[in-house]
C-alpha cells in the first residue's frame, strides 16, 4: 500500500506495472532464470520522467511570483514622480522636500511621491520605467536619423537594439567588478542596470535637440553645443549622486578600509557613461553643399549674361 507521498512522486505507475510484471515474471523464472521483467523499466522511466516535470513546474511557478514582485517594485510610478524625476535628472541638486514618514497615508498627499513596500523612496532610488521609455525612444530615434539619410531599412532598427543591449551590458559588467573591487561587494545588479540606464533619456533629448536644430542635418552651433554641454553634466552628476548617496552602492561592512577607492571609481564610472554615450550617439547626415564646378558655371554664366547686357546697351 503506498502513501500520497509515493504516489505524487509517480511511483503508482511502478506498483501496477510490478503486479501485472510479476506473474510474467514468475513464469519466467522457472523457464529462463535471469531474464529482464518486462513492463519495470518503462514503468520505471515514466515514472522519473513524471517526477522530474513535476519538480520543474514547481520550481518555476516558485521563481514567477519573485520575478513579478521584483518587476513591480521598479516599474511602480506615477506621472508625477515620473515628472519629478526626469526633472532631477536634468538639475541632480539634493532635494530639500522631507521624505514623508508616513508611508502609504502620506504618499497619497504628494502626488509626485514614489511608494514601495509602503514606504516613500528617495528620488535617488532607480526606477525601471524612465531608462526602457527613454531605450524606446532612442531606438525610434536612431531609426528616424538613417531615414533622413535615406538608408533606413528595418535591419537598421535590430541593429540598434543589439548594439545598444550590448553596449549596456559590458557596461554594467565593468562598473559592477570596479564597485566591487572598491568594496562595494553587495550592490545589486538590477539597481546598477538601472542607475546606467539613464543614460539612454539624455540620449535621445541629445537626439531631439540635434533633429530640431540642425533641420536634419548635422547640427552645429553654439546653442547647440551649450544644450550638449549641460546634458553631458547632468548625466554624469546624476549618476554621482546616486552612487554616493544609496546606501546599497557603498562599501559593505568591514570594507571601510577600501572607502578612498570608493570615492575614486564613482567619479570615474560618470566619464565612463559620457564615453558610452558618445559611442551610442548616431551619426548624422552632413549637409550637401553645392559643388564647385556648379558654383564656377553659375558664375561664368550671371557673368557673360551680364556682359551681353552692357554691350548691347552700348550699341
Amino acid at each position: 500500500i503506498m502513501d500520497g507521498t509515493d504516489k505524487d512522486l509517480g511511483w503508482e505507475d511502478v506498483g501496477h506495472g510490478g503486479s501485472s510484471g510479476a506473474g510474467n515474471g514468475s513464469a519466467a523464472v522457472g523457464g529462463n532464470v535471469g531474464a529482464e521483467v518486462p513492463g519495470i523499466s518503462d514503468a520505471v522511466t515514466s515514472a522519473m520522467v513524471n517526477h522530474f516535470a513535476r519538480e520543474l513546474t514547481s520550481s518555476s511557478l516558485s521563481l514567477w511570483p519573485q520575478f513579478v514582485q521584483t518587476v513591480r517594485r521598479y516599474f511602480n510610478v506615477n506621472h508625477g514622480y515620473v515628472l519629478r524625476k526626469m526633472l532631477w535628472q536634468l538639475a541632480p541638486v539634493n532635494s530639500l522636500k522631507k521624505k514623508s514618514s508616513d508611508g502609504e497615508l502620506g504618499g497619497d498627499k504628494d502626488w509626485a511621491a514614489r511608494i514601495c513596500d509602503g514606504l516613500e523612496v528617495d528620488i535617488e532610488e532607480p526606477d525601471m520605467y524612465i531608462p526602457t521609455m527613454g531605450f524606446v525612444t532612442y531606438v525610434v530615434l536612431c531609426g528616424l536619423v538613417r531615414g533622413l539619410q535615406e538608408n533606413f531599412t528595418p535591419d537598421v532598427l535590430s541593429a540598434t537594439i543589439t548594439f545598444a543591449m550590448v553596449a549596456l551590458v559590458l557596461e554594467a559588467t565593468l562598473v559592477k567588478a570596479a564597485l566591487f573591487m572598491a568594496g562595494a561587494v553587495n550592490t545589486p545588479t538590477v539597481d546598477l542596470v538601472g542607475l546606467l540606464g539613464y543614460k539612454f533619456f539624455y540620449l535621445s533629448i541629445h537626439i531631439a535637440l540635434g533633429l530640431l536644430l540642425g533641420r536634419g542635418w548635422r547640427p552645429a552651433g553654439f546653442i547647440y553645443s551649450s544644450l550638449i554641454l549641460g546634458l553631458a553634466v547632468s548625466c554624469g552628476a546624476a549618476l554621482w549622486q546616486a552612487l554616493r548617496r544609496l546606501a546599497r552602492m557603498q562599501p559593505s561592512h568591514g570594507q571601510e578600509c577600501m572607502s578612498d577607492m570608493h570615492q575614486h571609481c564613482i567619479k570615474a564610472i560618470p566619464v565612463l557613461q559620457a564615453f558610452v554615450c558618445w559611442c551610442l550617439l548616431p551619426s548624422w547626415p552632413r549637409e550637401v553643399l553645392p559643388q564647385v564646378e556648379q558654383v564656377i558655371s553659375v558664375v561664368t554664366t550671371a557673368a557673360a549674361s551680364l556682359a551681353t547686357g552692357n554691350s548691347s546697351s552700348a550699341v
